[in-house]
């Protein structure tokens, strides 16, 4: 399999003004086509630092692409850069000249404007690549027994030049295909998983246990597995993923939701849908995330009733029904709260499913009793509701994104195991 590198190239991306997606893609993109990518570099527009980075990606690789840097402002050095490295002269592409000088005659210019004039300058024995949307071509240079590919980084513009003139050096280059799949799981952490998980794995036989590659992705909101397949059909890579998926099913039910975007509302709305239930939440600490999260999903409107901000104590009692009397004794967070607000949300807007939050966002108002960090959830179901507490490390936002996620997670296993889903 041949191996490669991606350098993107800009201040911007270093200083966190522009996400870099354009590594992302070129990832997943040659990945896809059996390259695998060993080594990513982000360097900023400093013509010793692109230098450092092409001569180590070199030097571990036979493919290297590079992004960004090619356009005609004094900051785009990345051809130059390149060029000095190899030892190669700026010389004029007159091909390249004269389709510059028709796209700037059709947007109106006698010629080419002066700065844009080093955008036809290529280094000697480089191959243009054509870039159908936008002035800045691709580069690709032979040097020993390296390709080296520019790329404009302007995600458009590099996807076109990649589907266009670039689509045959990258077939030259293939290997066998990798094949992904991805499981999310959620209300776990990665080493618990990995921990249950890997005895099971141990277990299981034949190609299910060894054409396998597994890799765990956690982050905030849970940990997702990419189980990769090297080379095959993608037909014989699916059959390998189900069977693997059917031997450690044991451990990852619990645990795991199907969603084809990854986002658990996207789950819980599609349950939701499939048992004909309809659910309302009653949000305290939350604020009101756990009600966008899911009406950010297309078709929520079928499946989702209403919600309550329910911040203040009299809005938890006038409007949902919640028992003042509660409220002094326990505290707003409390079993008997978070449970009386599931139901009252149910009850206010006629849902089967009815979810309640309340708990110690922060920074402040923890006590030792209920530190920062502790939640409530109460879901109420066709009548019937279930309460639990958890404490969630974070700051505010860890808490509340932590909280609304959780509170999803039971509303999922609730609403699936309805009607024999």
């Amino acid at each position: 399999m041949t191996r490669a590198a991606v350098i993107t190239v800009g201040n911007e991306l270093l200083f966190g003004e522009t996400v870099d997606t354009n590594a992302a893609w070129l990832g997943r993109t040659l990945s896809a086509s059996g390259i695998e990518v060993v080594r990513r570099y982000t360097v900023g527009d400093v013509e010793v630092d692109i230098q450092e980075a092409l001569r180590r990606a070199m030097v571990d690789t036979e493919l290297v692409l590079i992004t960004g840097g090619l356009g005609p402002t004094p900051d785009d050095i990345t051809k130059v850069a390149v060029a000095d490295l190899c030892g190669r002269e700026l010389v004029a592409d007159e091909g390249l000249r004269a389709r510059l000088a028709e796209r700037f005659r059709a947007a109106g210019y006698d010629e080419i404007p002066a700065l844009s004039e080093s955008q036809y300058q290529v280094p000697r024995g480089a191959r243009v690549l054509r870039n159908p949307a936008g002035t800045a071509p691709g580069l690709l240079l032979e040097e020993g027994n390296v390709t080296v590919v520019m790329l404009p980084g302007v995600p458009g513009e590099l996807k076109a030049i990649v589907a266009g003139d670039f689509a045959p050096v990258m077939a030259r280059f293939s290997g066998e295909a990798l094949h992904h799949r991805l499981v999310h799981t959620t209300g776990i952490f990665e080493t618990r998983l990995a921990e249950a998980l890997e005895p099971a794995i141990e277990a299981l036989k034949g190609p299910e246990r060894s054409a396998i590659r597994l890799a765990y992705l956690p982050d905030q909101l849970g940990v997702d597995l990419r189980l990769t397949i090297v080379g095959g059909s993608s037909e014989a890579a699916a059959r390998h993923c189900d069977a693997w998926l059917a031997g450690v099913g044991h451990v990852l039910d619990p645990w795991r939701f199907e969603s084809a975007s990854g986002d658990l509302a996207e789950a819980v709305v599609d349950e939701l849908r499939r048992a004909g239930r309809t659910l309302a939440v009653a949000e305290s600490c939350t604020g009101g995330l756990i009600g966008a999260r899911v009406t950010a999903v297309p078709g929520s409107s079928r499946v989702f009733a209403g919600g309550t901000i329910a911040y203040s104590n009299d809005v938890k009692v006038h409007q949902l029904g919640v028992s003042e009397q509660d409220l002094h004794r326990d505290g707003a967070v409390s079993a008997a709260v978070a449970s009386q607000l599931a139901a009252g949300a149910a009850q206010l807007f006629g849902a089967d499913v009815g979810v309640g939050v309340t708990g110690v966002a922060g920074p402040g108002g923890g006590s030792d009793e209920k530190p920062v960090g502790t939640v409530w959830i109460g879901v109420s179901v066709d009548g019937d509701v279930e309460t639990f507490v958890a404490r969630y490390p974070g700051d505010r936002a860890g808490v509340r994104t932590r909280a609304a996620q959780a509170a999803l997670a039971r509303v999922y296993r609730h609403v699936r195991n309805l009607d024999g889903g």
